[in-house]
């Protein structure tokens, strides 16, 4: 087993330090620091961890709080881990081949309208351009398990977003608006009449 410490987190949040202890009780062992991006009024969470399923446990937890801190429902909470999950499953496996060298990054953006999950991955990557031509009911038809994830993180998500980072690996956004985009866009247009 890998002797490197189980895991890195860093929260740049205000108040990151009081919640980051309450998710993870080895906090002392941690470098946590507090932050915020004024410039774009959100607060922006990190992650990382060696490439081993057992840490998706702790990474949804991590979700799960923050989904909850955004002001989430429980529904809606629920999606978001279990596509954060997926993409994560899906860089352990595949693009690092569960070598635990490789770090896992995650980052957890939340803003006023949206909360945004950046998974980044260090593997060889893939052409994006495949997954458009996946089709959804063969995929759901297949008998054997396996190979419906992004799939499902496009059901569950806003938005989905594949791509290519700078030199080697992969980035998956993932986006769920914390009010729907129609009802943001009618609160902008009462905003404008009104003034």
């Amino acid at each position: 087993m890998n002797t490197m410490n189980p895991f890195i987190h860093r929260a740049l949040a205000v108040e990151a330090r009081r919640s980051s202890t309450e998710l993870f009780p080895n906090m002392h062992r941690l470098n946590a620091k507090t932050t915020m991006d004024l410039a774009n009024a959100e607060k922006v969470y990190e992650l990382t961890t060696p490439s081993h399923t057992e840490n998706l446990e702790m990474i949804r937890n991590f979700i799960s709080h923050l989904a909850q801190k955004a002001g989430l429902d429980g529904m809606a909470a629920m999606e978001i881990e279990v596509a954060v999950e997926e993409a994560c499953a899906n860089v352990i496996k595949h693009a690092h081949q569960s070598d635990e060298a490789k770090p896992l990054r995650l980052q957890i953006k939340i803003g006023k309208q949206k909360l945004t999950a950046l998974v980044r991955d260090e593997g060889q990557g893939f052409d994006p351009k495949q997954l458009d031509e996946q089709n959804a009911r063969e995929l759901l038809a297949k008998p054997k398990p396996g190979g419906r994830g992004i799939l499902m993180m496009k059901m569950l998500m806003d938005e989905v977003h594949f791509e290519i980072g700078n030199g080697k690996g992969m980035q998956v956004r993932l986006v769920k608006y914390l009010a729907s985009p129609q009802k943001i866009g009618c609160l902008w247009k009462n905003v404008a009449q009104s003034s």
